[in-house]
């Protein structure tokens, strides 16, 4: 029995669906439950699978053309059934009468939609060119005529019932061209790449130039050269966005339209964190990562400030009971953020394999629509790519998401006179400047803050264990240095350690020099002077930059050269002050040589 096969709704936020690829050529044979296409929506992707047996007779939507839910795709039929009433779903005729079926779509998301029901509806509203009105017209050739800019009102239709086909738009298009008939992004292309369509042999309907003819002809040196202009760089590879990409793009633009981003920063000790996990991975026996706890102290965080667990639409800023937290995962199409639900009411072992589940079904592409839709508030880590620092872009309908940067160790005092190492966590938190203040998210970062340095209290059933760390110790005024067969060098100072080589003249050149050391220390002990001089007077000193340079870069120094940039409100006179007596209390300056020539200037940032 035949039936149109017809785009299903992925979700109640779908609004068109692209075919992704037929996996039946026209004319040929569909098995009952094969899948016979695959479709991408604006947030994932899902197999038509075919209802009956018989012959895919006709194809009304291409590979890469788009419909929205409900709309008419293709025909199923037996191979001598007439199909003629079935098609009048494509070319704009009355619904097929009652006893030709139809795919109706499919309720549920997910990649099983594909199920099939005895009711017909319309194929497509979409309109076609200008003046079309009431005209009957194929989705291809509305579009087509919108492409050639063609009145179909003005269009005599040769398909069923008179409706207008493809072919129709063509022939009227290329009736008004001139004497070279081409699409409008043939013509696009040809100024691009300095073609002239003269030169160039059609391939389309009517012999149409198309875009295709247009890029071959260039890349085989056909079609002459326009005469004036400049073709301008040659392009390597096209790339049109997915249905995936445009959404992504659609909501980021939404986004940066509507919300007034607003961006803090503020760096958290990570190691009681960091223990958190490691304990609650050894006692629990699950697999916890520092983003769970990092989601518990979120969570926390949020129920201390509820109006960030929070969306705003229709002028309504909405705050959330659940915290419904997405958390960002990059795939191949561009970043998902499927949600973690009711990470308030989870245990860490429950979230730890909540959150990893809809992650895994991310990547395997075995998501739904309900995986990504409902959240209240968004992580986004970009640290495990090494990123140091970021702005996030805020997930509407949410006011604010939280960016997690990449964990560094810095020397930190340990309360007691002496010094340690610490792994620190940087955050960004974005938030709409419309809902919430700056001050409001400075507390919220605080809260946070105190919640990482001591998650504890939130970890059901885990003891707390001391974060490790190690004492670090000084050089004072202290190193040592050794040097290998290759002339390659380490520097060892307390508990610091780096490396030196010799010029490339004696086969070095793969780390810095001592005299690169000598300049980098120079520098750094000038920018302390002058930020102790700042200090001293009370002056705030934002930023204090030294660029130093030896000249010559290599073999024995002649002269030194120094620029200061310094952020800053103070007045020039106490600036020149500050900078000259800096440079007068540098301890490195002190130990440069009487005769050595030192030019220093200053400037504002």
């Amino acid at each position: 029995m035949s039936y149109v096969v017809k785009m299903p709704k992925l979700g109640l936020e779908m609004d068109s669906g692209t075919i992704v690829e037929w996996y039946v050529e026209e004319g040929g044979e569909v098995e009952e439950d094969a899948t016979i296409a695959e479709i991408e929506s604006e947030k994932t992707t899902a197999e038509i699978d075919a209802r009956e047996s018989g012959v895919l007779r006709y194809v009304g939507v291409e590979e890469g053309g788009s419909a929205p839910p409900g709309a008419a795709l293709a025909v199923v039929a037996g191979p001598e059934e007439d199909i003629s009433a079935l098609k009048s779903e494509f070319d704009g005729d009355e619904p097929a009468d009652e006893g030709a079926e139809t795919d109706e779509p499919s309720a549920e998301s997910g990649s099983d939609a594909g199920a099939t029901t005895t009711e017909s509806g319309s194929g497509s509203s979409a309109g076609g060119g200008g003046g079309s009105g009431d005209v009957k017209a194929s989705p291809r050739a509305k579009k087509r005529a919108d492409e050639l800019d063609v009145d179909l009102s003005t269009v005599e239709g040769s398909g069923p019932g008179g409706a207008i086909t493809e072919d129709d738009v063509e022939a009227a298009g290329s009736a008004g061209s001139g004497d070279v008939k081409a699409s409008p992004r043939a013509k696009k292309r040809a100024d691009e790449l300095g073609v002239t369509l003269a030169g160039v042999e059609g391939s389309g309907p009517g012999g149409a130039i198309t875009e295709d003819d247009v890029e071959a002809a260039a890349e085989s040196g056909g079609g002459a050269a326009t005469a004036t202009g400049d073709a301008g760089p040659a392009v390597a590879e096209e790339r049109p966005l997915s249905g995936m990409r445009r959404t992504i793009a659609d909501r980021l633009g939404q986004s940066y339209r509507e919300s007034v981003h607003v961006t803090v920063h503020r760096t958290t000790n990570a190691e009681a964190a960091l223990a958190a996990a490691d304990a609650a991975e050894e006692q629990l026996g699950a697999d916890v990562s520092l983003t769970d706890v990092l989601l518990k102290a979120l969570s926390a965080t949020l129920a201390d400030h509820p109006e960030f667990n929070a969306t705003f639409e229709d002028e309504t800023h909405r705050l959330h009971e659940d915290h419904n937290i997405c958390v960002a995962v990059d795939v191949d199409e561009g970043l998902l953020a499927p949600v973690v639900r009711g990470v308030d009411s989870l245990s860490l072992s429950d979230l730890s394999d909540r959150r990893r589940e809809v992650t895994r079904r991310v990547l395997d592409g075995d998501f739904s629509m309900d995986d990504l839709s409902g959240g209240t508030f968004t992580v986004s880590n970009l640290g495990v790519l090494g990123v140091e620092s970021f702005d996030p872009i805020i997930n509407p309908p949410q006011i604010a998401i939280l960016g997690v940067n990449a964990l560094e160790e810095r020397v930190v005092p340990d309360g007691s006179g002496e010094f340690t190492t610490r792994r620190m966590l940087p955050l960004d938190l974005s938030f709409d400047h419309r809902i919430v203040d700056g001050a409001d998210a400075a507390r919220f970062m605080a809260t946070l803050s105190d919640h990482l340095e001591d998650p504890w209290p939130l970890l059901d059933g885990v003891e707390a264990a001391e974060a490790e760390s190690e004492a670090v110790k000084l050089p004072n005024a202290a190193a040592t240095a050794s040097v290998g067969p290759d002339l390659k060098g380490t520097v060892e100072a307390g508990s610091f350690e780096y490396d030196f080589d010799v010029t490339e003249e004696f086969g070095g050149g793969t780390a810095p020099t001592p005299v690169d050391l000598f300049v980098s220390s120079f520098a750094a002990c000038l920018s302390a002077s002058i930020g102790v001089q700042a200090e001293i007077r009370d002056v705030e000193m934002r930023n204090v930059t030294v660029n130093a340079e030896a000249t010559p870069p290599e073999g024995s120094v002649e002269s030194l050269s120094l620029n200061v940039t310094l952020d800053t409100d103070a007045d020039e006179e106490t600036l020149e002050r500050i900078v000259r007596n800096g440079e007068r209390t540098c301890h490195v300056n002190e130990l440069l040589r009487e005769d050595l020539p030192v030019s220093l200037d200053w400037r504002r940032a």
